[in-house]
């Protein structure tokens, strides 16, 4: 007897401003040629999977970038006055949710769940910590319950049940998956920040860092409970990420650089392979990428005219000395294999300025100067504007520095 077709869902995490990097996937996935028999989302996740199941095509992608490409974080987390009163009253929320609920409904196609074009179901969790599906009623209030991150935004009523993140609940959208009957599963899942040189600025920035952290431990455990029984192909991750979850500045970035990665992941094979829970693992040694390194940055980009740091891709990488360094195209990474030591930041990509004072501390590729065709990296804005102020005689002294303690290593 012939076997039925497998029972496709595409699963969407949460991630905050992170859901940026589900997009990029999105696309590259939806090129294939790939249509699900269902979706489920939670979170930030559940806006994504509901403007997909409403428009599940190119199209529809591509209008969803938009959106993300636009978003700033007043867009969903408004600090208002009254909102701050509130918290200071005992409301239990820091933001209003009236700005998220208006993003809503301004941009996504779908009233009610049940009119989606396939069909579509939002995790979000009850006040007792269960998981609570929601497939049909209004989207913008099963978006906006699965999206409640305590703390930030009031918990949300449907029907007796008050409800708030989905990412919060027991399970994760993979096992919700499973149990409505996909026998194949593609998650698009966010990552988390795993390159941050520190805690967060602020509560609500440090929670959702936690959540995300969270959710990629659940998802870890949900694959392992579904291994023999469900086919499941996981979307990369991006590492190194050191973008905060409430932090919306770099959409448009996240979203390129998660569609070469899933790209170069769809180029071998990743569809045509099952994961294990073993795909969630995170070692930065193991990836080659324990620091010092450049972030992913293109090293050969910051000397081209003018000098605008781009992105590598993960189809142009070359080892060098231990470390992997990823390139924007075929000739950058050519350039740097003809010669590493033109192009490599100074002090290993330690901060200049830390250097300077004896110290390593971790550089951002993001904070660079060119100095007599050497490449410097600070650790942030304001070092670096310290660091500019004389960089002559921080060089001078980061040298000197630097030379001892190679001198100290040799011996």
């Amino acid at each position: 007897m012939p076997q039925p077709p497998p029972r496709t869902a595409f699963v969407f995490a949460g991630g905050g401003s992170l859901g940026a990097i589900q997009v990029g996937a999105l696309r590259e996935i939806v090129a294939t040629g790939e249509r699900p028999d269902f979706v489920v989302g939670a979170s930030v996740g559940a806006l994504n999977a509901c403007f997909y199941a409403a428009r599940p095509d190119a199209e529809g992608v591509q209008a969803l970038e938009a959106i993300w490409r636009g978003l700033k974080r007043n867009d969903v987390f408004p600090l208002t006055l009254r909102g701050a009163m509130g918290w200071f009253r005992g409301g239990g929320s820091l933001f209003e949710s009236l700005a998220l609920r208006g993003l809503i409904e301004r941009h996504l196609p779908l009233r009610d769940l049940e009119d989606a074009a396939i069909p579509v179901h939002v995790v979000a969790t009850n006040l007792s910590g269960a998981p609570v599906c929601l497939s049909r009623g209004g989207a913008a209030d099963a978006v906006l319950a699965s999206a409640a991150i305590p703390i930030a935004f009031p918990s949300v009523r449907i029907g007796d049940d008050h409800l708030m993140d989905g990412a919060i609940a027991g399970n994760t959208p993979i096992l919700t998956a499973a149990e409505l009957g996909a026998t194949r599963i593609i998650v698009l899942q966010t990552g988390y920040a795993c390159s941050i040189d520190g805690p967060p600025n602020g509560a609500v920035a440090r929670g959702m860092h936690a959540l995300t952290l969270l959710i990629a431990n659940q998802m870890e455990r949900d694959l392992r409970l579904l291994e023999g029984k469900v086919e499941v192909h996981v979307a990369p991750h991006l590492c190194p990420l050191d973008v905060s979850p409430f932090n919306f500045d770099h959409s448009a970035a996240l979203i390129e650089r998660a569609a070469r990665h899933t790209r170069a992941w769809l180029d071998t094979g990743g569809l045509s392979r099952s994961d294990s829970s073993t795909v969630f693992d995170h070692d930065h040694a193991a990836m080659m990428m324990a620091a010092p390194a450049a972030g992913g940055y293109d090293l050969v980009s910051y000397f081209a005219d003018g000098g605008e740091p781009r992105l590598g891709a993960p189809e142009f990488k070359v080892e060098h000395e231990g470390r992997l360094y990823s390139f924007a195209d075929a000739a950058n990474r050519d350039r740097f294999t003809a010669g590493p030591e033109r192009y490599l930041p100074q002090y290993g990509a330690y901060c200049a300025y830390a250097m300077a004072r004896g110290s390593r501390v971790k550089g951002s590729p993001r904070f660079y100067r060119i100095v007599d065709g050497r490449l410097y990296f600070n650790v942030n804005a304001s070092v670096h504007a310290k660091w500019e102020r004389d960089a002559a005689d921080q060089i001078r002294r980061a040298d000197a520095n630097w030379r001892v303690a190679q001198d100290k290593r040799e011996t």
